[in-house]
């Protein structure tokens, strides 16, 4: 079942507002990636508001579609980084979309000075191993970052299997196609660089996926935090995070609230998105 608006909706949402500019991002649902941003823009909601759609190849159909319509100076998309190149953008693409900085908006919602400012109330008589200063925050982040590396390498891998064999790639089982989640998934599938190598031999693709895994990992394992954020999915991370939280949780709903809570102690837009919207709001009319 859609969860999320369909163009024609976002575009009688848009209509009825009748201010500004429509911004189409990831996410199923109003409270998933367009909830963040709208909450970080609140001030300019005149300017700016953002919808919805789950996945970056709906974001480009959507965008598209509304542009036929509204106009390319009322539509823009912002979608994950995901496995492409950093771009510095000068102008907005003639396409009206622009990828993030970082990996995924999730990588956003992990800065470690907010986090600290969050816990730091509730720890001050019981302070938490890698939670009693800014510093080991950082820490803690960059030993999370680590542990989804080889996930972030087993993915990559992948998404590159699939640009040089499409059709070796497409004739795999479906759960050999998907992305993993979770480092557990990656531990159970044994020795990865085997897998890999089994799944698609170097005779169907001309390399060798296991060796471009290891090689992968190696690049990882030499970042810095600041350089892991834009490479490793904040998806993943977040998911540790919210397993291995100091403080007493319990369901989804318990974490959807300290997401809240974070966004009340940080509520100011991350500087690169920021710099993303201040370009699209700069569009001459």
């Amino acid at each position: 079942m859609t969860t999320y608006p369909m163009p024609s909706d976002i575009e009688v949402q848009w209509r009825t507002s009748g201010s500004g500019v429509c911004v189409i991002v990831e996410g199923e649902t109003e409270l998933e990636d367009a909830w963040f941003y709208n909450r970080w823009f609140a001030n300019r909601a005149r300017e700016v508001t953002f919808f919805p759609q789950d996945g970056w190849k709906k974001v480009v159909a959507a965008v598209a579609a509304l542009r036929s319509t509204l106009g390319d100076r009322r539509v823009f998309g912002i979608i994950d980084r995901d496995f492409e190149n950093y771009v510095a953008y000068g102008a907005v693409p003639s396409d009206g979309i622009l990828r993030t900085r970082k990996a995924t908006l999730e990588n956003y919602l992990l800065d470690p000075a907010c986090w600290f400012r969050y816990v730091q109330p509730h720890t001050l008589r019981a302070p938490r191993p890698g939670w009693a200063s800014v510093t080991e925050v950082q820490a803690t982040f960059l030993g999370l970052y680590k542990e989804c590396a080889p996930l972030a390498a087993f993915n990559w891998t992948l998404r590159q299997a699939r640009r040089l064999n499409s059709a070796a790639f497409q004739a795999l089982r479906r759960s050999d196609q998907e992305y993993k989640e979770h480092p557990t998934a990656l531990a159970n599938l044994g020795d990865v660089s085997t897998y890999l190598r089994g799944l698609l031999p170097p005779a169907a693709l001309g390399v060798d996926l296991g060796q471009m895994y290891q090689n992968r990992v190696a690049v990882l394992d030499d970042m810095l935090l600041a350089e892991l954020e834009q490479v490793v999915s904040g998806k993943y991370v977040l998911r540790l995070l919210s397993e291995r939280f100091p403080l007493g949780l319990s369901g989804r709903q318990a974490w959807d609230d300290v997401l809240s809570a974070y966004l009340f102690y940080c509520p100011d837009p991350p500087a690169d998105l920021k710099q993303l919207v201040d370009l699209i709001l700069a569009q001459p009319e």
